[in-house]
């Protein structure tokens, strides 16, 4: 295209100062037109248009008049709605929060690898809990595994000294996500300031209870949600009281993510549960002003790069609507958003390329605006993190801060027409869906109906039909397998071990302690909570100080509980499970004896039958089967030969479209006349005028792109198990 030499400028610019504005501008419909021609007679919008699993249509492109029917669009960063991000100034004056997980057992290792991570760049304190705290439970009154197990096990006052030795927590803020109570943990961090002549406001950060999360994971909580919702308002209510901005109230979406949700799903089930939480706090007398600012929100990053920006640019959106609709000025409608690289997409096998996953799902955090941010250790769904791989995940946070400089501009994607676009239309239908969730009488009670669990279940369903095909990639899973590679070793944690030492501790500690006092102190707990119904967490305290445990208080909360709530949890799973389990059955077949080789009749010369021979062998090296390679036979006998010789139970046929008809009917039947159990494929999507002349022939299945890969496997296993 020629450019007009009457209007060109310098640097580019022509003489209105337009970048390159000597061009002529092509329109949609040139675009479209040069753009069809180069489909060669395929449909413009099959091959063209994307649909998500959220149920959205990718355009191939999007153009500056998308931008005029958004709403949201000319809207500055720090204003509402907070699409662009509740902050002026976006991460520019202060970056997002280094927020790294530190998986460990006991206070003591708790603590000196959190020194160790923060003269390393991390900037907060994320503790993760063993559940056996979560549940409010002692280690010496636990007879199960739980203890310990991938989090820090807490119990006492001596604990929590131990496990914050030396760290200055005035300037560093938590994450703490407590379980369904929040009673215990708040007392047991209260007295431990205490004890220092501090106070609960010199605390930042996130210490939250998040009661529906738990029982969507768990499928039980230790006690009834209403009593759930009065300790969450206590809680609230003290807070207050001492002039404290610790956000008490946490809702996450990992619980729905991690069982196969998709993003309009995650988004309208955390809406719907923090809908929950204000609306039951505001009945037990708090005012929306106080609750909004008290309140975190924790969402996973996934691998649809453009999508995650979007997700979490429309949760502000959305959770603004909300606070709106309840009354809530500005300030309230702001949201904390805590970014947690998913576990969802991580993978056993190649599990190195989990480094590549989180650096794009970190990614996708940064540019949306997260205002804190966990990256998971590539290994976690293998072993506990180790040093190197909790070094490489804070890393990766330390160079997208200080090397890549995404803290500016404010806003990256603001602007976007294609992300605003997604960003509006995810919101429409997370917006639909949170309202579906009102109707059916909020999410406490979509959950006791199993719409959220069956809901979930289904779109798993949904994705992984697109797995099965490999339409959905797994790099070094369902596609691209290593079969070289040397799986990491799970490392071995002795849990028994664990929760010994730890019962020990307390043991000895409730025997150092005034049985009498601490028996007071908790009976007259006891009575203000029967008489006010509020628990005293300033006697909560008092008896901490004195040596009660976390789970003394737990069991007073607990004591006044008639019938917990249960429903069926929403199953947590990775993505690659199910075709990783397929390797490791191959794996116990092998050293079962059973044989699991592919031969390949690749018939011609090399460039004629190579590309389907790749694609064989990938297809068949996903489920850790063995290909035997060749460089091609130029006659049906000699092919047959080898592969009858091979002793291979599988057989796959590998050249053209054009000379199937000529080899395929001959190798099929000349092979089944030698060995009739051997399973014959063919490499390729026949012509349906040619298959059943193929299947009479004796082929028994055909592999092609969109060929259901799992299910294939899976039956060819059986066959070989069977057969031998």
């Amino acid at each position: 295209m020629e450019a007009s030499k009457d209007n060109q400028g310098q640097n580019g610019y022509d003489k209105e100062g337009k970048l390159f504005g000597e061009f002529k501008e092509a329109s949609y419909e040139e675009w479209k037109a040069a753009a069809t021609a180069l489909l060669k007679g395929k449909p413009f919008e099959k091959a063209m248009y994307t649909k998500t699993p959220e149920g959205i249509t990718l355009q191939p492109i999007y153009m500056k008049d998308a931008l005029e029917s958004l709403p949201h669009t000319d809207v500055l960063p720090g204003f509402a709605p907070y699409v662009r991000g509740t902050k002026i100034d976006g991460n520019m004056a202060e970056p997002w929060l280094i927020c790294q997980e530190i998986y460990t057992s006991y206070p003591e290792q708790f603590n000196e690898k959190v020194l160790h991570s923060l003269y390393r760049g991390q900037t907060a304190l994320n503790i993760t809990l063993d559940k056996a705290t979560k549940y409010g439970i002692d280690p010496d009154m636990l007879e199960s595994e739980e203890v310990g197990y991938r989090g820090l096990s807490l119990s006492t006052l001596d604990d929590i000294d131990c496990a914050f030795q030396d760290l200055v927590l005035e300037v560093l803020p938590l994450y703490i996500n407590v379980g369904a109570n929040p009673i215990p943990m708040i007392s047991l961090l209260a007295a431990y300031l205490k004890r220092g002549n501090r106070d609960i406001d010199e605390l930042r950060g996130v210490v939250g209870c998040d009661p529906l999360g738990f029982l969507a994971r768990e499928g039980k909580l230790p006690l009834a949600v209403s009593e759930v919702y009065g300790y969450m308002a206590d809680v609230i209510k003290y807070t207050l009281s001492k002039n404290s901005k610790l956000r008490t109230i946490l809702i996450e979406g990992h619980p729905y993510h991690n069982g196969g949700a998709d993003a309009v799903q995650e988004l309208a089930f955390t809406i719907a549960t923090g809908a929950e939480y204000v609306r039951e706090m505001m009945e037990r007398g708090i005012n929306i002003e106080d609750i909004g600012p008290r309140m975190a929100f924790s969402f996973s990053l996934g691998s649809n790069f453009f999508m995650e920006i979007s997700k979490i640019r429309a949760a502000r959106m959305l959770w603004a609507q909300v606070v709106k609709a309840f009354g809530g000025s500005h300030e309230a409608q702001k949201i904390y958003i805590h970014g947690k690289t998913s576990s969802w997409t991580k993978t056993i096998y190649d599990p190195y390329v989990n480094m590549l996953r989180n650096a794009s799902e970190a990614f996708s955090g940064a540019i949306a605006g997260v205002d804190s941010l966990d990256i998971i250790p590539f290994d976690e769904p293998i072993r506990e993190s180790d040093e190197f791989s909790r070094r490489i995940s804070r890393n990766v946070q330390a160079i997208l801060q200080d090397e890549c400089h995404f803290t500016q501009p404010i806003d990256p994607a603001g602007g976007s027409w294609y992300i605003e676009t997604l960003t509006y239309q995810l919101a429409e239908r997370a917006w639909a869906k949170f309202q579906e969730i009102e109707s059916e009488g909020g999410i406490l009670q979509y959950l006791l109906n199993n719409k959220a669990q069956d809901s979930v279940k289904d779109k798993y369903d949904e994705k992984f039909k697109n797995m099965a095909k490999r339409k959905h990639v797994w790099v070094g899973t369902n596609m691209y397998s290593n079969m070289q590679e040397e799986k990491l070793c799970p490392g071995e944690t002795d849990l028994e071990s664990i929760k010994t030492k730890r019962a020990n501790k307390i043991k000895k500690y409730r025997m150092e302690r005034d049985v009498f006092q601490i028996a007071n102190l908790i009976s007259e707990l006891g009575d203000i909570r029967e008489i006010t119904g509020s628990i005293s967490i300033d006697k909560a305290i008092d008896s901490i100080m004195v040596g009660a445990t976390l789970g003394d208080i737990a069991d007073l909360c607990n004591s006044f509980t008639i019938d917990p709530c249960t429903v069926e949890p929403v199953r947590q799973q990775r993505g690659a499970q199910r075709f990783e389990a397929l390797r490791d059955r191959t794996e116990v077949l092998k050293k079962m004896g059973k044989n699991l080789k592919v031969f390949l009749f690749n018939m011609g010369p090399i460039p004629q039958h190579k590309p389907r021979a790749d694609f064989t062998t990938g297809f068949f090296e996903v489920g850790g089967f063995q290909v035997l390679k060749n460089d091609g036979f130029e006659d049906v006998k000699s092919a047959v030969e080898a592969g009858i010789e091979s002793g291979a139970p599988i057989g796959v046929i590998c050249s053209t479209d054009a000379t199937y008809p000529e080899y395929v009917p001959e190798i099929a039947k000349a092979v089944k006349e030698e060995n009739p159990k051997m399973s014959l494929v063919v490499a390729g999507r026949p012509p349906r005028e040619l298959e059943s002349i193929y299947r009479e022939a004796g082929i028994d299945h055909f592999i092609y792109m969109g060929a259901d890969c799992y299910n294939l496997l899976s039956n060819f296993q059986r066959e070989v198990e069977d057969n031998e």
